[in-house]
């Protein structure tokens, strides 16, 4: 696959992601991702409708976007640790596969045990014993019925339990107690995209608008302060310096928010931080914000506000280049 279709796959994923775990939070599901073995494909997940393999699922717990429940087994071939196996059933005296599963009867005079077909009359319903010929009237006394049981095909033996083989992908042979175990995690949504989802639309909008006006818009982007620390940021705008833009959620402030957000301004480098709070943030929280590196718009209704959002930060972008050049 040519590197612009995976790009183009994996963005189309992670827009499917986000608006899938959008309406999963809105209307209240919870969701768990749980592994699942698919033969030539190995271990994957139903994201939303849609199979993902385990390192997909990796890069979405990196980013904070699922976290771990807990852990289930998956048996596992004890030579290459392939977990794509399946069963094998073959006779035990001959190693033939060529088996059969049958109701069973026995002649007690002859001791001749075979399939309730042998002994079956083509004309009647009654019963001969295919070895000796003689007919069969009363069970209990002339045959037996052991119950079901497998014949082999090829040597004729009869049997009840079968030699049952494990075979992996890669053609490994392994009984049941030589198999491995492996490890998979079962995931749920995180509460730090619980907390993202509620601005993922206006989000969206907002990056397809600014990316039409020639910005480099890129949507939660994960970026690495210089503490080594990751930060989602919902809106990324590339540039030199680059902007963070960040939204206050009425819910989500308190006296510590201010804090935080000069943590992350300081810490990601060459950026200024474009903060979106709400009208009635308290005045006295303003003054913690450094003004030069932390530009703030206070709005009523973020959905309605979108264009003036897109005003201020158009702006914004205009002022930093002009200042560089």
């Amino acid at each position: 696959m040519e590197v612009s279709k995976i790009y183009h796959w994996a963005e189309s994923l992670d827009k499917h992601f986000f608006s899938s775990a959008y309406r999963a939070t809105t209307e209240n599901r919870d969701v768990e991702f749980k592994p699942e073995i698919r033969q030539g494909l190995g271990v994957v997940y139903d994201l939303f409708g849609i199979e993902v393999p385990e390192e997909k699922m990796k890069y979405y717990l990196e980013r904070g976007y699922i976290e771990v429940v807990k852990d289930v087994s998956l048996p596992a071939c004890n030579i290459c640790e392939d977990v794509c196996i399946r069963p094998l059933i073959v006779c035990p005296d001959c190693s033939s596969n060529n088996i059969e599963k049958k109701e069973l009867m026995v002649h007690y005079d002859c001791n001749y045990m075979g399939s309730e077909e042998e002994f079956m009359q083509s004309q009647s319903r009654l019963y001969r014993c295919p070895k000796c010929g003689k007919e069969l009237k009363r069970v209990g006394i002339d045959y037996g019925r052991p119950g079901f049981g497998y014949i082999c095909r090829d040597c004729r033996s009869i049997f009840q339990i079968p030699l049952i083989w494990l075979i992996c992908e890669k053609g490994h042979k392994n009984k049941v107690d030589e198999l491995t175990i492996k490890k998979y995690p079962i995931y749920k949504l995180s509460n730090e995209i619980k907390k993202l989802l509620p601005i993922y639309n206006v989000v969206e909008d907002l990056v397809r608008e600014l990316t039409l006006h020639g910005l480099r818009a890129e949507g939660f982007k994960h970026v690495k302060g210089i503490s080594g620390t990751t930060y989602t940021i919902p809106i990324f705008i590339d540039g030199s310096p680059s902007i963070i833009v960040e939204f206050g959620l009425s819910g989500e402030i308190d006296e510590r928010y201010p804090f935080m957000m000069v943590i992350e301004a300081v810490d990601v480098p060459n950026s200024i931080m474009f903060l979106i709070l709400p009208s009635d943030f308290k005045p006295e929280l303003e003054k913690i914000l450094n003004p030069e590196k932390i530009k703030i718009i206070k709005i009523d209704d973020l959905e309605s506000s979108k264009d003036k959002i897109i005003r201020e930060l158009t702006s914004l972008h205009s002022v930093v280049m002009n200042d560089e050049n």
